[in-house]
C-alpha cells in the first residue's frame, strides 16, 4: 500500500512540474515594516539611479526608523520593488537584494531608468491597443526582446513552441511595427519587432537609434534638508516596555524552574 502511495505522489509531482508556468510572479520583500504595511504599499517593479543631495542616497531600516542600512553614491542602480507613502506624504521605496541588504529609500532621490513603461508614457498617442501573436514563420529562430523600440539593450530567446503574444502596437519612423509582450518565458514588458523579430539594432535603425531623454524625478537641491525617517513618539517607549516585559517574564520563568528543581 505504501509503495502505491509513493508512486501516486511521484506521478502527481511530475505532472505539476511538467505544467508550463504562464504567469509572472511578484516576489515580496522580506522586511518587517513591509509585512506590517503590505496593504498600504504599491507595486513598483522598476530600476532607478541614485541621485541625492551631497552626492549620495541613504538606505534606511524603515520609513519610521532612521537606522542606516547602506549608503549609495549617486549613479548607483537599484531595483525598487514596492513603494509606501508615509503620513507626511513622502514616498519611500523598498530595496531588497534577497541576501543581506534590505531597506527603504526616499523616492525623491531616485531617477527612473528609461524602460518600457517610460516609452509607453512618452508615446501613448502613437500606441494602439491591438492583440495578436508573432507569426509561426519565425518558429525555430532566435527572437530579439527589446526593453523598448529603439533601445540598445535586448535579450534573445529561441521561438520553439509557444509564440509571444502582444497587446499594444507601435509603428516607428522607419515603418517598423512593434508589439509589446507582457510576459513570455520569464521576460516581461518587452517589445518585439513584428516585421523583423530577428533583426538587430543596425538593421532596424541604419541611421542610428532614436535618442531618448530620461525624465528627471530626483530632488538634489542642496538647500532642502535631507529626507530622513521620522520615528513615531510611542515607538521607543513601546520598544523599551516590550524589552523589559520580556526580561521580567524570562526571570520569573527561570525562578519557577529553579524552585521546581529544588
Amino acid at each position: 500500500m505504501k509503495k502505491i502511495f509513493y508512486v501516486f505522489t511521484a506521478l502527481i509531482c511530475y505532472m505539476l512540474l511538467s505544467i508550463p508556468v504562464k504567469a509572472d510572479v511578484i516576489w515580496e520583500p522580506f522586511d518587517p515594516f513591509y509585512e506590517a504595511h503590505a496593504d498600504e504599499c504599491e507595486y513598483m517593479g522598476r530600476s532607478f539611479t541614485a541621485n541625492g543631495p551631497d552626492g549620495k542616497v541613504i538606505l534606511y531600516k524603515s520609513p519610521e526608523l532612521p537606522e542606516v542600512v547602506a549608503v549609495w553614491e549617486n549613479g548607483h542602480k537599484a531595483y525598487i520593488h514596492f513603494t509606501y507613502r508615509d503620513e507626511s506624504g513622502i514616498l519611500w521605496g523598498i530595496y531588497d537584494d534577497y541576501q543581506d541588504t534590505v531597506g527603504w529609500v526616499p523616492m525623491d532621490y531616485m531617477e527612473v531608468i528609461y524602460d518600457s513603461i517610460s516609452f509607453r508614457e512618452e508615446h501613448s498617442a502613437q500606441i494602439t491597443e491591438q492583440s495578436g501573436e508573432l507569426s509561426e514563420d519565425y518558429q525555430g529562430q532566435d527572437i530579439f526582446l527589446w526593453r523598448y523600440p529603439g533601445s540598445t539593450e535586448y535579450d534573445s530567446l529561441k521561438f520553439n513552441d509557444t509564440p509571444p503574444s502582444y497587446d499594444n502596437v507601435y509603428v516607428d519612423e522607419n515603418e517598423n511595427s512593434w508589439g509589446r509582450v507582457g510576459y513570455w518565458y520569464g521576460f516581461k514588458n518587452v517589445w518585439i519587432c513584428l516585421n523583423a523579430p530577428n533583426a538587430d539594432l543596425d538593421l532596424l535603425y541604419p541611421n542610428g537609434a532614436p535618442v531618448v531623454e530620461t525624465p528627471k524625478t530626483a530632488n538634489t537641491s542642496v538647500d532642502a534638508p535631507r529626507i530622513v525617517p521620522k520615528s513615531k513618539p510611542w515607538i521607543i517607549p513601546l520598544t523599551i516596555f516590550l524589552v523589559l516585559l520580556t526580561v521580567a517574564v524570562t526571570t520569573i520563568l527561570l525562578l519557577l524552574l529553579k524552585r521546581k528543581k529544588d
